[in-house]
């Protein structure tokens, strides 16, 4: 394999994008280029002293030896090919983002995207690589890190989680074997490089287990993230009143027929295949709790996002639920609600809930009967 295809690329560098890059680069044999796509960033970076610092139980490490691309200089468009790119801008971003890129991209690279929420694929493959043959080899990565930062290339992580990884397919592919079955070498590399990276915690999964873990964060997301939102509350106080339980059921009746219509259609489901366990009210409901509960101190992305007068990342995850609703016939009508507050900047207090949610009083029997 070429020198160069053993270069890893970094698009997208919060929170997220700067833990992995300081991972891949404490391993020591890995090569690392950071895309810096707006001009502000390059100015960050010199004043950081072109080091990334994470604390991790109070002690500091410093790793710097990475190089760096000003991916909006129109010199680099026409830069060697990209062989391995890690993609951790948020979901809204990414098409604009990659479409610089999109010259140096093709059949033999492996874009890895580490982001929330779900639809961002379809919108980069329709703008991007329309034609199969020249698309990349798709991966998707579910962390469960806590990281925040204190300023710019110094983050705190605040939690040891792990990162789940595997291919995906655009939707396009999802549902016919339209889809390459051979991987690039540059998959190959990247996924090695990051199962071997210090503190990543990260696993190799397969494509049918891979979309399970995606949907599950993705129904937990779609729960937690806005509510706490809405709410202006931490994790943990999240349900202390009864009625945002009944609120978050009223939401899973929407999301669960949804989500399980994705997994059970998908091609990924093949005859034996691993079990793949199905989607319940009851256990996700215990999922969200848990979550809850473990995470009782924190801000939500989402909230954390409306906090700091950030665009929120509500679109591909209550929006991807509703438009998915609509292909299978169904209406989302309490998700599209709560896209609406969020789109609104809206919080409301436990008293408006039946208000701006009149179904919430139904018998919780009906519910589950939507569910199947």
């Amino acid at each position: 394999m070429a020198s160069r295809s053993k270069t890893i690329h970094i698009l997208g560098l919060g929170n997220l994008g700067q833990l992995t890059a300081h991972c891949l680069a404490a391993s020591k044999s890995t090569s690392i280029t950071l895309l810096l796509h707006r001009s502000e960033q390059v100015e960050s970076w010199k004043k950081a002293g072109q080091c990334i610092k994470v604390v991790t139980n109070g002690l500091a490490n410093i790793q710097g030896n990475f190089q760096y691309e000003k991916t909006f200089d129109s010199k680099n468009e026409q830069a060697g090919q990209i062989y391995n790119l890690i993609v951790a801008t948020k979901t809204y971003a990414t098409t604009e983002a990659l479409r610089p890129l999109r010259n140096r991209l093709n059949g033999d690279s492996s874009i890895l995207f580490l982001q929330n929420g779900m639809g961002m694929v379809d919108e980069v493959t329709r703008s991007l690589f329309a034609t199969p043959s020249e698309r990349p080899h798709y991966y998707t990565g579910i962390v469960t890190h806590g990281v925040y930062n204190t300023d710019a290339f110094s983050i705190v992580h605040a939690g040891q989680g792990s990162i789940r990884v595997g291919a995906i397919r655009p939707s396009d592919e999802l549902y016919a074997f339209t889809a390459r079955t051979t991987c690039a070498a540059s998959s190959d590399y990247l996924l090695h490089c990051l199962c071997n990276a210090p503190g990543l915690s990260a696993s190799e999964e397969s494509e049918e287990r891979i979309l399970y873990i995606q949907l599950l964060k993705l129904a937990i997301n779609a729960v937690i993230n806005p509510l706490t939102t809405i709410f202006d509350c931490l994790n943990g106080q999240l349900f202390k009143n009864p009625r945002r339980l009944a609120l978050s059921r009223l939401l899973l009746s929407e999301i669960l027929p949804v989500i399980s219509n994705i997994l059970a259609s998908s091609s990924t489901r093949q005859a034996g295949s691993e079990a793949i366990p199905n989607f319940s009210l009851t256990a996700l409901e215990q999922v969200i709790l848990d979550t809850t509960n473990q995470t009782a101190q924190n801000i939500s992305s989402m909230r954390q996002d409306m906090l700091n007068g950030r665009r929120t990342e509500i679109d591909y995850i209550n929006g991807y639920i509703v438009a998915q609703g609509v292909k299978i016939g169904m209406d989302c009508d309490n998700n599209q609600t709560i896209v609406q507050l969020i789109v609104d900047k809206r919080k409301i207090v436990d008293a408006e809930i039946p208000e701006v949610f009149p179904n919430i009083d139904r018998p919780s029997y009906q519910m589950d009967g939507l569910l199947g």
